[in-house]
Order: structure tokens, then C-alpha cells, then sequence
């Protein structure tokens, strides 16, 4: 669902409401707001910058792409171009956003959420069962009893349902070699891993890891670490997927660190060794040991190669997010960049709203944790003047934390961050002109995706405010945001401002919004006269049918404002 509705970019606020996203769980929709300052959390109304109103999802990708941990690949190609526009100030959602970093990979047994579902022993059998074919075909196993094998492999049909236990499998008839065994015990171990019946599966994949074959040996002793996992973790979920952590088997968890472990040493560079380390993650979510936890999350950013991490970059936000920053508290969480993602969480603050929030975090606690931070300073420099600014509402604070240097250089976003809080911060000052002076030295500078457009944005409403509106229009204007120009031609061009933009617009859809405005304002205001001299102009029809997806949405419609006469009744439009 998509729909868009306008305000003025007003003196204050620069309000604009934009096309909200449709979700999943019934048909809601959020609005944008077009201002910078967002204290506010909003799940559709991201900027580019580290901000207490992005989505934390987001402001953990800003600093993955500044380590070289992630990438910002280019929007999808459409016609015409759908949200997020890489050259366009418009806020956007973290979907959007995660989509451009790479397209999420399909989860096994269609366990799409995998920040719920990692561990879970029904992700593997579709995996498993290629595999166990692929090993069991290159073995030495006899012809005929590796058919029997197969078949029965491919006869497992689990519903991982975790409250009914399989009864005792039936190893298949007909297996008669040692080796050929060996695969039968192992493949009971799989019957009863996904029927819920895990000392049984325990038994015999521990059987299975006495092989001397070598996927037998490795696999079974990785299964070794799932089967004590999921043991622990088989009551702990009530029906609507919460976590009872005094429900946690805490010896089968104990056993699973340790099997996991175990693996990994026997083999670092194995076949599961990255999902041994994923599901460590797991281990140490479900045994309630956030700082471990927030260890293991840092050494998996940091290690980006398929064979050390188990997930996509946007799966691992999505679950350190959901496993470690909505539940730990900053004392838990010793790496600086999770840290700097929770403290800005700490920060959200209404400022319309009289009440106190206990959630805000306090300057001192904030200046307390420098130590953390002694690896980035320049990410606890900006995690303070943020608390200046959008907490404590002190600008001049804000910028005594962010130094006085011009930008030079290509911008990361921490640098981009920065110096867009000390324009806003300047901005809150009224010291409109020094802010200004600092817009024009980021726009050469700014990355083309997303951090130049934003500045047409900074810039537009710091000529607004100063009363240099004409500016925005002007030949030669930095500008050039077509939906930001749009807006202020709706709502704050005077009619001398307008009159220009019809003959000179930057568009054909400029000029007819430009036309539109103006005569509205001419009835509105019962200008009457001027409305039949700045009817003339004839511009070029709008499309017929605009695309749905346009970011810029349906244009005015010019023929309420140029109605010729009805015969019967009221138009209404």
C-alpha cells in the first residue's frame, strides 16, 4: 500500500509525509518526516546518517560499510525508479536500505526468519540429505546396500514437531558391511535428531563419529553440537516463540558449547565449521551471557568470508539486533561499534513529550564508557555530541565535541555523520550562514548515493529559513532534488517565485506543479483578476498514466483548476 501526502516545509519542522510501507502483519503504513533532527524512532523514515531515529538495523550498516564489512550496491533497476533512490533525500526503510547491501539468502525448509529460527533442527534435512547422498555414493559402501541406504535416507520425512519424540528407528534391512553400518548409524541418528528423540540421536551419532570415514567422522561429530542445542533449547519457547531462559536444559547447553568447540578445533577450516560458530552465537544467547555473545557477533562482522561466517551481513544485523541490542544493557556489550548502535538506541527522545523517560541514557554514563571506545575516538566524540544535541537539546555543546575542521576528503559515514550533526547543530543556533558555508564544502565531497541528495535537502531548508528562497531556484543552484524543490513550490513559493518556475521549472512536471500552485492560491485568495492573466500559459499534459511505483506520486491534476463549466450539479475533485 503506498500513498503520499504533503506539508510544508515549514520554518520548525519541514514536514513532508511520503509513501508509507505496506506490512506484513496487516495493512498499516508509517509516515516519513523530511527534516534532519529525528529523535523519534520510525520504522520507515531512515536518513543516512548515525541518528537516535534510525532504525538501529541501519546505523549498525552505515558503520559495516565504513569498515569495509559491507557494501552499498546500486538500487534496483526500474522504470520508472522505485524507493530507495540512491540520488534522491527522500528518508527511506530499512528493507529498502538492506536490499542495496545484497539480497538475503533463502533459509532452508522455509524458515524465512532466521534471527528466530537459526538452530533450529529443522533449517538441514533438504541439505543433509544431499549431502549424505553425495558422501555415501563417493564411499566404498556396496552397490546394492548403498541403494537401501539411499532409499532410506530419502524416506525421512520429519515435522520437526519438538513435542513427539519418534519411536526407535528401524535401520534398514539389508546393510551387511562395516562401513555400510557405519552409514545406518549415522542415519539413525538423523531419524531421531529430527523426531525430537535426542539421546537416542546422541547414541548413535556418537557411534557414527568412531568412522573412519572421513565425512561419517567430521559430520557426525558437528551433529554431536546440534543435537545437545536443541535438547537445551526444546521447552524453552512458549507458543508465540518467547524465550523462558530458567526453561534452558543448562546441561545439554553445556554439552552443545562443548561439542561445538570441539569440532571447530578438530577442524577449523571443516565443512561446518562456519555454522558451528553461528550456532555458538546461539549457545551463548540461550545461556544468557550477553558479553560473550557481543564477542561473538564482533568476530563474525569482522570475518566476512562465506567459509567463517554462516549468514549474509543483512541476516547478522537482523540477529545481532534482535538477540544482543534490544536486550542487553551497554555494560554488556564491549565491542565499540555494537555499543555506539545501542547508546544511539538510548538516546530516543520525544521532545513533545512532558513525561521522563528512565530509558534515556545519562551524559556521565555515556562519558564513562571512553575506555570501550579507545580503539574509534572519533565515534565516542560523535556518540557525546549526539547526546548534546538530541538529549539535552544543547547545541553549543554538540559542537564543542565536534571540532571546527573543514571537510576534506571523500566522506565516511562517521565523518558525514559528524558534520551533518555540526550543521544541524549550527542550524539550532540560527547561525544559518556558517551552516550554509559547511553544506557547500560537504557537496563536492559527499558520496553520489545518498549523502549528496541529503545535502540538497540540509541546504534547501537552511535557505528557507534564512529567507533566501529564491536561491533554491536560481541558475546554477546545487539544488537539485526534484521532490524537495516540489515541496517548497507547494508550500512556500510566493506567486513571483512561481510565475518564474512555470517558464523556467526544471521539468515539465515542475513547471505544471508551479502552474497548479499558483492558480490554487489565486482562488483561494480570491485573487481573481491575477487568475485569468496566469491562466495563460499552455504547458505540456501530465502522463496519462503515472506509474504506481513513482517516488514522486501523482502530480496535481491542472484541470481542477482549469474548469470550463458544468452543466448539471457540483464537480467535485
Amino acid at each position: 500500500m503506498n500513498f503520499r501526502r504533503l506539508a510544508p516545509l515549514a520554518v520548525a519542522v519541514l514536514v513532508c509525509l511520503q509513501a508509507g510501507a505496506a506490512h506484513a502483519s496487516g495493512d498499516f503504513s508509517c509516515d516519513v518526516t523530511w527534516k534532519l533532527a529525528k529523535s523519534v524512532y520510525s520504522d520507515c523514515d531512515d536518513v543516512p546518517f548515525l541518528s537516535p531515529g534510525n532504525d538501529s538495523r541501519v546505523n549498525l550498516q552505515l558503520l559495516l560499510i565504513d569498515a569495509g564489512r559491507a557494501k552499498l550496491g546500486p538500487p534496483p533497476v526500474t522504470d520508472p525508479p522505485t524507493p530507495p533512490i540512491s540520488g534522491s533525500a527522500a528518508p527511506f526503510t530499512l528493507q529498502d536500505f538492506s536490499a542495496l547491501l545484497g539480497a538475503k539468502a533463502p533459509s532452508d525448509d522455509g524458515d524465512s526468519d532466521y534471527a528466530s529460527g537459526e538452530g533450529s533442527r529443522c533449517r538441514s534435512n533438504a541439505a543433509g540429505g544431499a549431502a549424505f547422498e553425495t558422501a555415501l555414493r563417493a564411499s566404498s559402501v556396496p552397490a546394492a546396500e548403498a541403494d537401501i541406504l539411499s532409499a532410506a535416507r530419502k524416506g525421512l520425512a520429519p515435522n520437526c514437531d519438538a513435542a513427539a519424540a519418534s519411536g526407535a528407528f528401524q535401520k534398514p534391512d539389508g546393510v551387511k558391511s562395516a562401513l555400510g553400518r557405519q552409514f545406518a548409524a549415522y542415519l539413525g541418528g538423523v531419524a531421531e535428531f529430527y523426531g525430537g528423540d535426542y539421546d537416542d540421536a546422541h547414541t548413535d551419532f556418537t557411534a557414527a563419529a568412531a568412522s573412519a570415514q572421513p565425512w561419517l567422522k567430521e559430520t557426525s561429530r558437528y551433529m554431536l553440537g546440534r543435537v545437545a542445542l536443541n535438547k537445551a533449547q526444546a521447552a524453552a519457547f512458549d507458543e508465540y516463540g518467547a524465550l523462558a531462559t530458567d526453561k534452558v536444559d543448562a546441561a545439554a547447553l553445556k554439552a552443545s558449547d562443548a561439542a561445538f568447540r570441539a569440532y571447530i578445533g578438530a577442524y577449523p577450516a571443516g565443512q561446518y565449521t562456519a555454522s558451528a560458530q553461528g550456532l555458538l552465537r546461539r549457545v551463548a544467547w540461550l545461556g544468557g551471557q550477553p558479553k560473550q555473545l557481543s564477542g561473538d557477533y564482533a568476530w563474525a562482522f569482522a570475518h566476512a568470508g562465506p567459509a567463517e561466517r554462516n549468514v549474509p551481513v543483512t541476516d547478522l544485523v537482523i540477529e545481532a539486533d534482535a538477540k544482543l541490542l534490544t536486550e542487553a544493557a551497554p555494560g554488556d556489550i564491549p565491542d565499540p561499534t555494537l555499543l555506539a548502535v545501542r547508546d544511539l538506541m538510548a538516546m530516543r527522545r520525544d521532545p513533545n513529550s512532558k513525561e521522563v523517560d528512565t530509558k534515556l541514557i545519562k551524559y556521565d554514563d555515556l562519558a564513562a564508557q571512553r575506555a570501550a571506545f579507545a580503539s574509534q575516538p572519533e565515534l565516542f566524540e560523535y556518540l557525546l555530541a549526539a547526546h548534546r544535541f538530541y538529549v539535552e537539546a544543547d547545541p553549543a555543546g554538540a559542537l564543542g565535541h565536534l571540532g571546527t575542521a573543514p571537510p576534506s576528503g571523500p566522506m565516511s559515514d562517521l565523518a558525514f555523520s559528524r558534520f551533518m550533526l555540526r550543521g544541524m547543530a549550527l542550524e539550532a543556533q540560527n547561525n544559518h550562514a556558517a551552516a550554509r558555508a559547511l553544506w557547500l564544502q560537504m557537496i563536492p565531497l559527499a558520496r553520489p548515493a545518498f549523502q549528496r541528495p541529503l545535502l540538497d535537502l540540509a541546504l534547501a531548508m537552511n535557505e528557507e529559513r534564512d529567507g533566501r528562497l529564491a536561491q533554491v531556484f536560481a541558475p546554477g543552484t546545487t539544488i537539485r532534488d526534484p521532490q524537495v524543490r516540489e515541496i517548497l513550490l507547494k508550500y512556500d513559493a510566493p506567486p513571483a517565485l512561481l510565475t518564474q518556475q512555470i517558464k523556467a521549472g526544471a521539468s515539465d512536471r515542475e513547471k505544471r506543479v508551479a502552474l497548479y500552485t499558483l492558480l490554487s492560491k489565486d482562488i483561494l485568495r480570491g485573487r481573481y483578476a491575477a487568475f485569468a492573466a496566469d491562466s495563460a500559459p499552455v504547458l505540456p499534459p501530465a502522463p496519462a498514466q503515472p506509474s504506481p511505483n513513482d517516488p514522486m506520486g501523482a502530480e496535481p491534476d491542472l484541470k481542477v483548476v482549469r474548469w470550463t463549466g458544468h452543466k448539471e450539479g457540483y464537480l467535485c475533485e
